[in-house]
């Protein structure tokens, strides 16, 4: 079987892992995050937080630049089918909300004062942020990020959907080759 026709490129596949990954550590990090009042431990995940986000950010721009060079899977369902619509929305949906966290998250740094802190190395520094004080554009990352968790569902309900009706491992489309 020819691969280029049922699996994404090595490219793509290492991104989506390594995004995955670091993902999930945002997502970690950020819950964590909210919990804590001003501390080392919460300076601490706020540069783990940027570190990792600013890795996911850079590598969402390469994989979107990849999407028009890298050969893909053919679909997974006729075309105009409402499974491939959905399909492509939770995909294409994923770089536009990680796109949109990235840049919010970045712009919050500024906008709630919490890039002099992350200069100056001192958690001292960190500024006290409540629910009810958050600017608009860090609502909007809280907000976006629930966002996050419905595209995870659906992507794994696809997968698992897939599986069960078409007895196919969907898996091996973005999996090492």
């Amino acid at each position: 079987m020819d691969t280029s026709l049922s699996t994404y490129s090595t490219r793509t596949v290492w991104i989506h892992w390594v995004s995955t990954v670091l993902i999930f550590g945002l997502i970690f990090t950020g819950i964590k995050m909210e919990q804590l009042s001003v501390s080392t431990e919460k300076y601490f995940l706020y540069q783990l937080h940027f570190s990792m986000g600013s890795l996911v950010f850079l590598l969402t721009i390469i994989r979107i630049i990849a999407l028009f060079s890298d050969t893909k899977p053919k679909n997974l369902y006729p075309t105009k089918s409402f499974r491939e619509k959905l399909r492509k929305g939770v995909y294409y949906g994923f770089y536009l909300v990680i796109i949109w966290m990235c840049t919010s998250g970045f712009l919050s740094l500024v906008l709630e004062g919490i890039v002099p802190s992350l200069q100056s190395g001192n958690w001292k520094d960190l500024p006290e942020i409540s629910a009810d004080g958050f600017h608009p554009i860090m609502l909007s990352h809280h907000i976006i990020a629930k966002m996050m968790f419905l595209l995870l569902l659906l992507h794994i309900a696809g997968f698992i959907l897939h599986l069960i009706q078409k007895k196919e491992n969907t898996l091996k489309r973005i999996w090492f080759h």
